[in-house]
């Protein structure tokens, strides 16, 4: 049997819930802003390890996006956990196969 999720404001009061909402949105503002750099990057560039980038910065904001909606109380604590740990993965092998694949270019440009 699961308990069921419990509301922010339940568990740490009015005022640490104010904070928390502005902490997830400045972070979900600044991981859009990233985003969107990052594409306007991708669009100049129009390279591999840039749409990599992008898809990284997007699992970005989707991390703010499942603490928003857990906030909300539609995902259970394991269910917030799950896709949040899980993106975190996303982001990570993202990057490494950003940089990977940007190192392996080069070289293969450089022994031509």
């Amino acid at each position: 049997m699961s308990l069921p999720f419990v509301s922010l404001h339940a568990v740490a009061g009015g005022v640490a819930s104010v904070g928390l909402l502005a902490v997830v949105a400045v972070a979900a503002l600044g991981a859009a802003v990233l985003l969107g750099l990052s594409f306007a990057a991708f669009v100049q560039r129009r390279s591999r390890p840039y749409l990599l980038i992008v898809a990284a910065f997007a699992a970005l904001l989707g991390r703010s996006a499942v603490l928003g909606v857990s906030m909300l109380g539609v995902l259970s604590p394991t269910n917030h956990h799950l896709f949040e740990h899980g993106l975190d993965v996303v982001l990570v092998a993202l990057v490494v196969a950003a940089v990977y694949y940007a190192r392996t270019v080069r070289r293969e440009v450089s022994a031509s």
